[in-house]
């Protein structure tokens, strides 16, 4: 591994342009910790000076997730009871695009999903998060069926049993993604 490597990034906006400014640090450390667990190994930190010069205390944290979304799912299951050790991870690349999941199922009755294209947050799903729901309803009653768990005369387990106590969290990175105008979002 590189020592002493890595990009430092400062800013520091213009007054004049922006006029007084002021930071939400929350804001800023959770979209460094979302794109650290999205980025497996990836070392983020973020320091702010303006507010020592301000009399405030420094902001510092570091993140760093050698599990990457499968951290993440850990993280968001953290004090539930779940059902598998581990959460399941797949990746997958596909031409150029690349697809992470990790899901875990806990003991809860709601589903907690996250998704995440090129690593913007896409909080009102897309085509990539309904495509992942129904790739996990099918193989799931496929798999009941064969394991004769759901008998032939019984109806398949709707999406919203399959997700119920799921965790998940799903990430593409595509080489040119495609937005449409009003839902740009998803």
């Amino acid at each position: 591994e590189a020592e002493g490597t890595g990009t430092l990034t400062t800013f520091r906006p213009d007054e004049e342009i922006f006029g007084p400014v002021s930071y939400s640090f929350d804001d800023l450390s959770q979209r460094f910790k979302e794109m650290a667990y999205l980025n497996k190994g990836l070392e983020i930190a973020i320091t702010s000076d303006w507010h020592r010069e301000q009399g405030f205390p420094q902001w510092k944290q570091e993140y760093v997730f050698d599990g990457g979304i499968i951290s993440f799912v850990q993280q968001l299951n953290q004090g539930k009871e779940v059902f598998q050790a581990q959460p399941l991870y797949i990746q997958k690349t596909i031409d150029s695009t690349m697809v992470e999941a990790a899901i875990q199922y806990n003991s809860s009755f709601s589903e907690l999903s996250f998704s995440f294209a090129n690593c913007i947050n896409t909080t009102d799903g897309g085509t990539h998060l309904t495509g992942f729901r129904t790739a996990l309803t099918r193989a799931l009653n496929d798999y009941a069926r064969k394991q004769k768990l759901i008998k032939d005369d019984q109806p398949n387990l709707s999406g919203e049993d399959v997700r119920e106590g799921l965790t998940a969290v799903l990430s593409v990175k595509l080489i040119d993604p495609q937005f449409e105008g009003q839902t740009k979002t998803k």
